[in-house]
């Protein structure tokens, strides 16, 4: 049998490589008597496009839904797979964030979702505050729910529109982390996140997409591509690249890469 690409999210399977219908369910059907929690098998037929971040999906066998709960590091996550993005393959980039917040952090997620990164940081921290903006209506329901059903109200405050618009307003010179979890918009959203932090100082973490040849990320690459940025002079002389890892290859030579740069007063 043909061994296909996919992921697991909650009690569903979705199979990223495109097969006969015969191989589809054979793996379908292999699938769902290896591991029993998998209630529904799930065929994406197209890639994760658009500012809400969303992708097409066909019912293959199972439970015909599209709605689970994800558990993740002692935190559970409402995700509604029709509307909504979400990436198991980003548990451990989560995991390794929530390792770094302190105590009393106020935080910023310009692109949260469901609320994975935000409630995980919250879950963890004592006394920070996480403000996590969402575009994507169907995320933001469940983000409030999420926040709910993790106990996160007091740390966790939400915020439905979009990013670019809320954070100019709200934000200016008041945060001590930024997250910015969306490689499509990363490069716009820098310079404003800069923008955030209290009198310039703090962290911003920042995933992008980038052509490179082999698992080695050059630091020069990341200075480069900041120096390209419009209005990256307001900072390019302010910051420090503490940590740059490969979270996942997205295409032959297509890098998804986090990057956490640690900002200083000017």
């Amino acid at each position: 049998m043909k061994d296909l690409a996919f992921e697991i999210i909650g009690d569903i399977l979705i199979i990223r490589d495109d097969s006969d219908e015969i191989s589809l369910k054979s793996f379908a059907k292999e699938k769902i008597q290896k591991h029993s929690f998998i209630k529904t098998v799930l065929l994406q037929t197209s890639k994760i496009h658009g500012q809400e971040r969303k992708r097409k999906l066909r019912y293959i066998m199972g439970k015909n839904k599209l709605e689970t709960i994800h558990k993740e590091h002692g935190n559970s996550f409402l995700v509604d797979l029709s509307e909504v993005f979400f990436s198991p393959r980003l548990s451990y980039e989560r995991q390794r964030i929530t390792n770094l917040i302190g105590d009393n952090e106020i935080v910023l997620n310009f692109f949260s979702g469901v609320g994975p990164f935000s409630i995980a940081l919250a879950s963890k921290c004592n006394s920070c505050v996480v403000h996590s903006i969402e575009i994507n209506k169907t995320a933001y329901d469940c983000l409030l729910k999420n926040i709910e059903l993790n106990k996160c109200q007091e740390k966790v405050i939400p915020y439905f529109g979009d990013a670019f618009e809320i954070v100019p307003k709200m934000f200016n010179n008041s945060v001590n982390r930024v997250l910015l979890p969306l490689p499509l918009d990363s490069d716009k959203a820098l310079p404003i996140a800069y923008q955030t932090l209290k009198d310039g100082r703090g962290v911003i973490h920042w995933q992008i997409t980038e052509r490179i040849s082999s698992k080695e990320i050059r630091e020069k690459i990341i200075i480069d591509r900041i120096n390209s940025i419009p209005h990256s002079y307001n900072f390019s002389k302010n910051y420090t690249i503490t940590d740059m890892r490969l979270i996942r290859w997205l295409g032959p030579k297509i890098a998804h890469i986090a990057v956490d740069l640690s900002f200083k007063a000017p």
